[in-house]
């Protein structure tokens, strides 16, 4: 099909619409819910985990939400969390020094003579003063070390409950349990909630974080020019394992760069990318790759905003289509480069073979789409729903079109009796 045609029959958003709003937008009410109980039952947890650990009742700052939810790019049900403990360590954050032996990631040394005269350091125990020195190796904040104190400290607060698996929240005059465990999985950390009224568990992954300013960083990142143009200055590392085999030695003690308050800035910029990126998302879902991670694919949409002149006035579901074509051709090149540094590509650990069969499965989507969008409106939903939903959204959009065409007849039926009427008047004056 010529290209005018395809941007003709993809320039319809009415079934995008339906779509977002059926299948993929999250209930205001649900969400405001999920948001009051998250609060309350994290600061719960942040005051018990102080109550365990005295040195990191000294250094804990705050809780920073972050990841999809807060993005507004969280698709079906509001589930999954992540969350970032940020601490504020009792040293001289001018003396920090930043290495790297791969990008995205750093080492973090902390071994200068002048880097602990602070009141800060000096007020802390001996314990604590030998607490905080176990997660120094080699003169480098060790992120395996922060991942393990953190969750131990947790262990504790989970084990140690009055009843075994439940939380008491309590908030002025009322109170209530919450079922809490923790799951783990290799290096992965994640504690799982039963709120009230909640048939879904709730999964949260809460990281340690520390927060520095991006001046210390620039060498580090190959979009320095768009970083210091964000409002927010600040960006966190994080004690992520490095999984990607291309990289060996010396690399166990190096967090990653986290930039979502930036990310969240951009993506707030441009508001008709986020509901094609749920679409995005959603159709990675039914379609069952679980290798392409949500970060992946937001990261597809930084990249593209910055070509895409007329974002703002561009039809949905062709932007969903060309974004459908940009993913095949990352998938077919094995490469989604890191926004924040290009040299780190974030498909690098997804084998060869489960890459193949993506790109095989993108390929005859948007050949089938190419041939079939001018008979069939529903084409790319096919793909975005589960069979069911598919039967639902086409029920609901060909009785709103049903009912439109009975008022459309009604209308003319009530126009011609008008006209009729009135042609009968004008004769009566005339005889």
């Amino acid at each position: 099909m010529e290209n005018s045609k395809l941007k003709k029959y993809l320039s319809n958003d009415e079934v995008f619409k339906a779509i977002n709003k059926h299948f993929i937008t999250l209930k205001d009410e649900e969400v405001e819910r999920i948001n009051v109980y998250l609060q309350q039952v994290i600061e719960t947890l942040i005051e018990r985990m102080k109550m365990k650990d005295s040195l990191f009742k000294k250094v804990y700052s705050k809780i920073i939400f972050c990841g999809s939810f807060y993005k507004g790019t969280k698709v079906e049900k509001p589930n999954e969390f992540d969350l970032n403990i940020i601490l504020n360590l009792p040293m001289k954050y001018c003396y920090v020094n930043f290495y790297s032996t791969m990008p995205s990631f750093v080492q973090i040394n902390v071994d200068h003579p002048l880097m602990y005269c602070i009141p800060k350091y000096e007020n802390l125990t001996t314990n604590e003063k030998r607490s905080f020195e176990k997660l120094i190796s080699h003169g480098n904040l060790n992120p395996n070390k922060f991942r393990h104190w953190i969750e131990g400290v947790i262990d504790k607060v989970i084990y140690e409950l009055p009843k075994p698996n439940k939380l008491l929240i309590e908030r002025g005059f009322y109170s209530y349990e919450v079922n809490i465990k923790i799951k783990k999985s290799g290096p992965a950390f994640t504690i799982i909630l039963n709120l009230p009224c909640n048939i879904e568990e709730i999964h949260i992954d809460l990281a340690p974080a520390l927060v520095f300013n991006i001046y210390m960083i620039e060498k580090y990142t190959t979009r320095f020019d768009e970083l210091k143009n964000c409002r927010n200055k600040e960006w966190f590392a994080i004690p992520v394992p490095i999984t990607n085999t291309n990289y060996c030695g010396g690399i166990d003690d190096h967090w990653r760069l986290s930039f979502s308050l930036q990310e969240n800035e951009i993506l707030r910029k441009c508001g008709s990318v986020k509901p094609v990126i749920r679409q995005m998302k959603k159709l990675r879902n039914v379609q069952n790759w679980k290798c392409i991670a949500s970060y992946y694919i937001e990261t597809l949409f930084l990249h593209k905003y910055k070509e895409l002149d007329d974002l703002h006035t561009i039809p949905l579901t062709l932007f969903f289509f060309i974004m459908l074509k940009e993913l095949y051709h990352a998938c077919k090149q094995h490469e989604i480069k890191y926004f924040w540094n290009e040299k780190y590509n974030l498909l690098g650990k997804i084998s060869e073979v489960e890459m193949s069969n993506i790109t095989y499965r993108l390929n005859n989507i948007i050949k089938y789409t190419e041939k079939y969008i001018m008979k069939d409106s529903f084409i790319l939903a096919k793909y975005i729903l589960y069979p069911i939903e598919l039967q639902v959204l086409q029920e609901k959009l060909n009785s709103t079109i049903e009912n439109e065409n009975e008022e459309n007849a009604n209308s003319i039926a009530v126009y011609l009796d008008f006209a009729s009427q009135l042609i009968n008047l004008l004769k009566a004056v005339f005889r």
